[in-house]
């Protein structure tokens, strides 16, 4: 018999019952039915499959998979193996859909041991690899359990994980199941036809989209011919360091501003506001990054940063507040972004610059510049990034 659910996940809710219409999403303190920001997310990792091979969340990008965790020793291998059959047999022509174990036993499961656990329990599967299971680093894998996946262990029984976690197609987690349960895993499969809904949904909306922009011409990169914006090293909201490795492929929108000026800043800064919530409402909030330098950086320290965010309602995972040394900002404002920046005597607090939001691409080039405190210009901004996320392949 497997043990019961962790103190972490019952304060989850592991019940069996489902309280929502549509697949909620868990943070640290419990299910809620809309995203939010501190939605919990699987972080990247890289592990070893049963091939020898890498395999991680780049892999599983775009999928939705069970999350399970045990070494093939654990007396209850038999209770979970026939548990996740169901759903893999169930989902066994479908690509985007696989399970993934997580071994517990890094040291006895090496990479011919679990080949062989899941050659025998994946052979009527409709496409290789759906089953993966996974070992390596031992510290990595328990780090991944506990953080990403918020198991508190059990002491006396660090290998008896009764947890399975549904993972959405972004990596989130979007169902828990006691793996004893036959009743849950019944869930888990009818869970996996609602993300497969979404998905679904998704994918209609983007056709529908690409099919409404075939006719247009792509958006023109500017700038001098080859330009693309350079590498910096700034100072993040929160003090750390954010540099130019931190974006990570994302498209992002940029603009300059500083917290005392008293004029356009606001406006600008309320329109970032408005750009924030409508990524979340499109699903683009993994993929579109809102970054905003400080050219008053003087005064414009973390703390300073921080505390304007919070009464604009930032999402740190989104909207991204930079301070630093003021001769790169100015820098980068007028040589990467080719906006402008400078300290002026006659202007509003002493600093004159651009009222532009710019709009750059996972290539770090300049695709379009639009008025930060117009309405319809950000509207247009918002259509233009949303286009080029759903067909970041377009070029000129």
């Amino acid at each position: 018999m497997l043990g019961l659910p962790l103190t972490g996940l019952l304060i989850l809710g592991i019940d069996g019952d489902h309280h929502f219409n549509t697949l909620p999403y868990y943070t640290s303190d419990g299910a809620t039915e809309q995203w939010s920001e501190l939605a919990q997310r699987v972080e990247p990792f890289s592990l070893i499959n049963q091939n020898g091979e890498a395999f991680g969340s780049e892999e599983l990008a775009g999928k939705v998979w069970i999350a399970a965790f045990f070494p093939t020793n654990t007396p209850h291998v038999a209770q979970f193996t026939k548990q996740l059959l169901w759903p893999n047999f169930r989902y066994r022509d479908e690509s985007d859909i696989m399970t993934v174990c997580f071994t517990l036993d890094a040291a006895y499961d090496r990479p011919e041991v679990l080949k062989k656990y899941v050659d025998r329990n994946t052979r009527y599967n409709g496409f290789p690899g759906k089953w993966q299971f996974l070992t390596g680093d031992q510290n990595r894998i328990d780090a991944l359990v506990e953080e990403s996946f918020m198991i508190q262990r059990d002491a006396a029984e660090p290998n008896n994980i009764a947890t399975l976690w549904l993972v959405d197609e972004q990596g989130y987690l979007r169902g828990v199941y006691h793996a004893a349960s036959e009743d849950a895993i019944k869930d888990a499969v009818e869970d996996i036809a609602l993300l497969q809904k979404e998905m679904d949904e998704a994918a209609y909306k983007r056709k529908k989209a690409l099919e409404e922009l075939s006719d247009e011409p792509p958006l023109p990169i500017l700038g001098p011919p080859e330009h693309t914006v350079p590498s910096f090293a700034l100072t993040a909201a929160d003090s750390s360091e954010f540099s130019h490795r931190n974006i990570g492929g994302r498209l992002r929108i940029v603009d300059f501003f500083f917290t005392r000026c008293p004029t356009i800043c606001p406006i600008m800064s309320s329109q970032m506001a408005r750009l924030q919530a409508q990524l979340i409402n499109r699903g683009m909030q993994n993929d579109v990054l809102l970054l905003s330098h400080s050219v008053d950086p003087e005064h414009d320290t973390p703390a300073r940063l921080q505390q304007y965010g919070q009464k604009l309602g930032r999402n740190p995972a989104i909207w991204e507040m930079l301070t630093g040394d003021k001769e790169d900002i100015f820098d980068l404002a007028r040589n990467g972004y080719f906006l402008t920046a400078l300290e002026s005597d006659t202007a509003a607090g002493g600093i004159f610059h651009s009222d532009i939001f710019a709009l750059i691409d996972a290539e770090n080039r300049i695709r379009g510049y639009y008025d930060g405190t117009d309405t319809d210009e950000v509207d247009k901004l918002m259509k233009d990034t949303y286009r080029l996320w759903i067909t970041p392949e377009s070029k000129p």
